[in-house]
């Protein structure tokens, strides 16, 4: 017995040490979570106008084109819960900050991270943020969420040319969205709806949910005298034309009774924006760099609107 258990021992402690050692590689790769982390952790007490979100507002917000100091924490496929989590992380360092946009899309009421098809990205938020809404242990590991192909492709890559997993700008904008490499318009848009479509009925518990965490963002908000903007992204008509009616307009509906509800919140629907054309999206339901500089723009003025109205009233 004692031999056999030897021979397993001698077995596997090659492949527990390389299964360490793969790990603490990864962990050490700069990606776009440890950066945008670090960076909050160093600049979050000059931000005034802070983008949260989703990849519509990764992709679609470069902070470089506004007035004011701005940074943009979205990450693909974050949804509202880590929104508010990142939120309270950094809320005793928030010392300037005025503004927070918050993406209310089609899919945002009834989708979040840690129940959907990409849960594994949840990880992301307890390694580098150490933010965790919910107790699972293996979300603390890079090798157990992911393919363990990429995870060798990405360790080699980081270890023989140097090559991060940083995708970003300086001040968080997503740049692999590029006009050069526009997708097919009618095919991305048939997809995007398809998957952004729920069952209204099975995810009903998932939008109650959602509607209380918009509700404690607000909270949140008041607390710290932030003003709160909620937007919904603009996306081609190959995008939008497919989406269920119902979904679309109880997430409308919501957003809207909410924000009226509150004196720190303001609503702006961008979804059908005709100004927006073909050659502003990388694919139907995401802004290339043209694109996310006019919407950038747009939300620029809303915040000097906002001022002006501001100090009429004062």
């Amino acid at each position: 017995m004692n031999k056999f258990l030897k021979k397993i021992f001698l077995f596997l402690f090659p492949i527990i040490i390389g299964m360490i050692s793969l790990e603490l590689i990864l962990k050490n790769i700069p990606n776009d979570y440890s950066y945008k982390k670090a960076y909050l952790d160093k600049n979050a007490n000059e931000i005034e106008v802070l983008f949260m979100g989703n990849s519509h507002i990764f992709y679609g917000i470069n902070p470089k084109y506004m007035t004011r100091n701005t940074f943009n924490g979205a990450h693909i496929s974050q949804s509202l819960n880590f929104d508010h989590a990142i939120l309270k992380k950094y809320a005793t360092k928030f010392e300037k900050l005025k503004y927070v946009i918050i993406p209310v899309d089609y899919f945002s009421f009834y989708s979040r991270l840690d129940e959907g098809v990409e849960k594994w990205r949840v990880k992301n938020y307890c390694i580098y943020y150490d933010i965790s809404e919910e107790e699972y242990f293996w979300n603390n590991f890079e090798i157990f969420n992911g393919k363990l192909d990429s995870h060798i492709s990405r360790a080699n890559g980081y270890l023989i040319n140097e090559k991060t997993d940083i995708s970003c700008s300086k001040l968080g904008f997503g740049t692999n969205y590029n006009s050069k490499n526009n997708k097919n318009l009618f095919e991305t848009g048939i997809k995007a709806a398809n998957r952004h479509t729920f069952d209204l009925n099975k995810h009903r518990s998932t939008f109650i949910k959602n509607r209380k965490t918009i509700n404690s963002i607000i909270k949140f908000s008041k607390e710290h005298h932030i003003n709160v903007i909620f937007l919904t992204c603009p996306a081609h008509k190959n995008y939008y034309k497919n989406l269920n009616d119902i979904q679309l307009q109880n997430t409308i509906n919501s957003i809207q009774q909410i924000s009226l509800k509150q004196s720190n919140t303001y609503y702006f629907n961008f979804l059908k924006d005709t100004s927006f054309t073909t050659k502003d999206f990388y694919d139907a339901d995401h802004l290339n760099e043209i694109g996310a500089k006019k919407l950038t723009l747009k939300i620029n003025d809303i915040l000097k609107k906002i001022e002006y109205n501001n100090v009429l009233m004062n």
